[in-house]
């Protein structure tokens, strides 16, 4: 397996990376006092904020605490989740929806011990009726009950809904933000937006903060919900940045985060 390490990035860095998975970890299994699978939905007010890759690897950081868990890529237009982990895209969930494919034919086995992927598939036409589908609700439950957790990395809030059709089939959802790059109101419309379908908003994840300065300022608060940060730079923590010394086989190569703003 390939060793996971920062791109650019200095042990400091890496430790702090490591430290603030584990705490999303830990926070997440506690704000969601449920026996059984939960299920976790990821997103980000704007594009370019790196939900991708805090999806991934708190996906990977959930698989070594020994559960069981799967990473769906629900971000039909513009998926991400194959590049970052260097899969085939197809088939994959839209494959799956629209008869085509089985689902052994779509899943990705054990990408890392303990952590299956969904890719998103064939680009559809009409993601947002997938999503929201009696299929895709059908499938979840059929899953809670093979998997112990499920993250589903879904479009940005601010851009389409989709990601507000799942909250209701979800346990929650964690947004991801990127200081200096978000603006404040398109934090405060996401939340919003999460609150009028009366989701639940399990935490705020602060991506690319500067450890060194800490120079989040106005992103400092945001009322009840909890916050988590990592990272010195966006991006620069690769996917299984966890354990230095151990990383999945397909730990890209590149920035996802910069990857995610690029193409999006």
């Amino acid at each position: 397996m390939k060793k996971a390490y920062g791109y650019g990035s200095s042990q400091g860095t890496l430790f702090a990376a490591k430290e603030a998975y584990r705490t999303i970890r830990t926070n997440l299994m506690f704000s969601v006092a449920k026996t059984g699978c939960k299920t976790v939905v990821f997103t980000s007010s704007v594009p370019g904020e790196g939900k991708t890759t805090s999806a991934a690897n708190v996906a990977f950081s959930v698989a070594r605490s020994n559960k069981k868990v799967l990473l769906i890529d629900l971000d039909l237009r513009n998926p991400h989740v194959h590049r970052l982990l260097k899969l085939k895209g197809t088939p994959g969930l839209t494959n799956y929806l629209s008869g085509f494919n089985a689902f052994e034919e779509i899943v990705c086995r054990e990408v890392y011990p303990n952590l299956d992927v969904i890719p998103a598939g064939t680009i559809s036409p009409n993601p947002s009726e997938m999503v929201g589908s009696e299929g895709m609700a059908e499938l979840l439950t059929k899953l809670r009950e093979k998997y112990d957790f499920i993250i589903l990395d879904t479009p940005p809030l601010n851009v389409v809904s989709d990601a507000l059709s799942m909250l209701h089939s979800t346990d929650g959802v964690v947004l991801v933000v990127r200081p200096k790059y978000t603006a404040r109101k398109e934090i405060q419309r996401a939340i919003a937006s999460v609150e009028f379908v009366k989701g639940k908003i399990l935490g705020v994840i602060v991506n690319g903060v500067d450890m060194e300065k800490k120079n989040y300022g106005r992103y400092g608060r945001y009322g009840r919900y909890s916050r988590y940060s990592y990272g010195k730079e966006a991006g620069e923590v690769r996917v299984g940045a966890e354990e230095p010394e151990t990383a999945a086989a397909s730990a890209p190569e590149e920035s996802a985060a910069s990857e995610e703003k690029e193409t999006q």
